[in-house]
């Protein structure tokens, strides 16, 4: 397994004033790419894209108190603290939520290729913003508090597309994504918070329930029921549904009934299918039940979605 300085690479290219820092490593460990967006002074979104050869181990040395926000969007690493046996996790459709000072250890590669959005926030913006939500919680004199490991939301995930899909080339483009990535945090800060009628997961638990989602979505036609959902990933029914609604927000059936609707009038607006077809790919048996779910949802009838796609062509 390769070896490499972190203090010498990645944390030279984090202080650097480009914005952009490409092909850094030695052609023998991989490619790397990140880029750099500072939103306010304190808060810094990072963008990291790693190619490895072979896995690769890169030591670390953090001399500051920093809160981390990570989005895992392709592949897997994990952090290990010098002397200590906790590991923190970074893997494809996972949010890791941490908070380190001082702390030195070894983040391992094990996946060639790495995709992962990282908030940093440093310790003045904490105080200033989220001294009794994070530092008065959290900060407890430890060099390494993992807060949360969970499957990355559906909400977090929308926004992270959003600021995917837009470069901060203009001064608008860049307050759109000021305001994305503000709206990001808050989530995230909102969720640690949020610990009332929670029920604990463990790692196990949440890779379960991130399947039991997607097994909701592979037959809309026919989805499993709760019972059957259960069974299938292998956790109890109490759990799952309190589990998945921890997770997501929404209850099982709530967010299927959301997915289905939500592509439902993407369908519609494509213009191919018509109501009764579109309800029927959906599985609903009786095309009045999904046009008043429809209606429920999005205040228009589905037929209006069609017209619109007609008057505009």
């Amino acid at each position: 397994m390769c070896k490499l300085n972190l203090e010498e690479i990645l944390l030279d290219n984090i202080s650097s004033n480009k914005k952009i820092l490409e092909n850094t490593f030695p052609k023998n460990i991989g490619k790397d790419y990140m880029e750099k967006l500072h939103i306010q002074e304190g808060l810094l979104l990072l963008k990291t894209h790693f190619e490895f050869l072979k896995p690769t181990k890169i030591k670390t040395n953090q001399n500051e108190k920093k809160f981390v926000i990570t989005f895992g969007l392709k592949g897997y690493s994990n952090y290990k603290s010098s002397g200590k046996k906790e590991i923190i996790e970074f893997k494809e459709g996972f949010t890791t939520i941490s908070l380190f000072d001082g702390s030195q250890g070894i983040r391992e590669f094990t996946s060639k290729k790495v995709e992962q959005i990282r908030l940093i926030v440093n310790e003045d913006f904490l105080q200033k913003n989220f001294e009794n939500t994070i530092l008065n919680k959290y900060g407890n004199h430890k060099k390494l508090n993992l807060i949360d490991f969970s499957p990355t939301s559906v909400k977090s995930e929308r926004i992270l597309n959003e600021i995917y899909a837009h470069s901060n080339n203009s001064e608008i483009n860049k307050l759109f994504l000021q305001s994305k990535i503000l709206e990001l945090l808050y989530l995230e800060i909102n969720k640690i918070s949020a610990i009332k009628n929670t029920i604990k997961l463990n790692t196990y638990d949440k890779q379960q329930i991130l399947k039991a989602k997607e097994i909701l979505l592979q037959d809309l036609q026919n989805p499993p029921s709760i019972v059957e959902l259960a069974k299938i990933v292998c956790i109890n029914e109490f759990k799952l549904k309190k589990g998945f609604k921890q997770v997501y927000k929404q209850s099982p059936y709530q967010f299927l009934t959301k997915y289905k609707l939500t592509k439902a009038k993407y369908l519609l607006e494509e213009g191919e299918y018509n109501v009764n077809e579109v309800a029927h790919l959906m599985g609903y048996k009786y095309s009045n039940n999904f046009s008043n779910a429809f209606f429920k949802e999005f205040k228009i009838n589905p037929k209006e979605c069609i017209k619109n796609i007609k008057y505009y062509s």
